[in-house]
């Protein structure tokens, strides 16, 4: 049978790098391709005793049935307050709502916002599940280059004065995905004074900001907004669980209004079981504890990673440095492409995501490819990263 698909959808066709994310999962394989956090960091018992007090309670039976779009209340109060009091995020006209992971608020609010053919400014490379959200919207999507501290503010604002219809700037602010850079407080000022002067919008999503390891702490670029300019992306995944499936959006409370009627259409409501969970673990147990157990170890895990790369790899191809989150971004000599070294690397059982998956433009070749720290063990990173050289040193000749 022939379908007869929308022509905006005829470009959500799998990413660059699809089969290699598959792989990761398959035995034997040495998971650098992974955006996982490590399950090391699941608090399972503690969960298990949430969940049997919840079960234990009177009325546990009203958790399974349906919800308000917006959220479960004491889960986006806490949320709230905690943007607020910690993060300095959340103004008199700011709300908060519950979604199905950061992934969700993304979609919701390309929905809202962008009409066939409205721009959307992104970092170059960006997170390949926003560029797909785009794509699907029909979206123009304009890149920017990313530098160690941030996009390239003189193109930005060559874009912002060149092309038309630009409904908002998509930014991921803190440990970035998938280079691991962060973008510096000054820059965030001037991401902010430029939507200004262009009185554009900014979709902030930040799935690793409370992930630092190493480093100044860096407030969300939201806790600059004071007229309502910035929609902030936040996620549990990374922090409790990514199975729970919860993310967050705090805005303006008409953005938020109209995000949870387009959420009401979608799905009605994210898991209220689950957010019940979520927000009795908050309150029974210290969640700064929690965190800090977790960039614990991901300190150990980024250190033997970044060790072993400057000790393997060859002259000419450089690696960030993250402070935090999840990611390390290989850089091959320019001229050389990443699949090539992906493909090498999935014939040796180690998987990469090669650098075209995050690329506007997904037919580019990028010299580039993303490698993951949180989910593979020691003994995996040693064996990976000296497999990685190998190949590295092959696609150099």
């Amino acid at each position: 049978m022939e379908f007869h698909f929308l022509d905006r959808f005829q470009h959500m066709a799998p990413p660059a790098g699809g089969d290699v994310l598959k792989m990761a999962s398959a035995p034997g394989v040495i998971p650098f391709s992974a955006g996982n956090p490590s399950a090391e960091t699941f608090s399972l018992k503690e969960m298990e005793q949430v969940t049997k007090n919840l079960f234990a309670q009177k009325g546990a039976a009203a958790l399974f049935q349906y919800g308000v779009s917006e959220g479960y209340g004491p889960l986006r109060e806490f949320l709230q307050n905690r943007m607020k009091s910690k993060h300095g995020t959340g103004r008199e006209s700011d709300r908060l709502m519950i979604t199905s992971g950061g992934q969700q608020v993304i979609d919701l609010f390309t929905r809202l916002m962008v009409n066939p053919g409205d721009a959307v400014i992104v970092e170059e490379p960006t997170f390949m599940g926003a560029l797909n959200t785009f794509r699907s919207a029909g979206a123009r999507i304009v890149p920017v280059p990313m530098e160690q501290d941030g996009m390239d503010l003189n193109r930005l604002e060559q874009v912002l004065q060149e092309e038309k219809q630009i409904k908002f700037i998509y930014v991921i602010t803190t440990f970035q995905n998938p280079t691991g850079f962060s973008t510096t407080m000054e820059k965030r000022r001037a991401i902010y004074q430029l939507a200004q002067k262009y009185d554009v919008m900014i979709l902030e999503d930040n799935p690793y900001f409370e992930l630092r390891i190493s480093g100044e702490y860096l407030p969300p670029l939201k806790s600059l907004d004071e007229e309502g300019r910035v929609i902030f992306a936040g996620s549990l995944s990374k922090i409790l669980s990514p199975g729970v499936r919860l993310g967050y959006a705090q805005a303006h409370e008409d953005v938020i209004a109209r995000m949870t009627a387009l959420k009401q259409a979608e799905d009605v409501h994210s898991n209220l079981f689950f957010q019940a969970v979520a927000a009795e673990y908050f309150a029974r147990y210290d969640l700064d504890a929690h965190i800090a157990a977790c960039t614990a170890l991901y300190k150990e895990k980024r250190d033997r990673m970044l060790s072993l790369l400057e000790k393997n790899l060859p002259e000419g191809v450089t690696f960030s440095r993250p402070e935090g989150g999840l990611f390390v971004w290989l850089q091959l000599p320019e001229g050389l492409d990443g699949s090539a070294l992906a493909a090498r690397c999935a014939q040796n059982k180690v998987a990469v995501v090669p650098g075209a998956a995050f690329l506007a433009d997904g037919t580019q070749v990028s010299a580039g490819v993303r490698l993951n720290y949180s989910t593979p063990s020691h003994e995996q990173i040693d064996e990976g990263v000296e497999i990685l050289a190998r190949c590295v040193r092959e696609i150099m000749g």
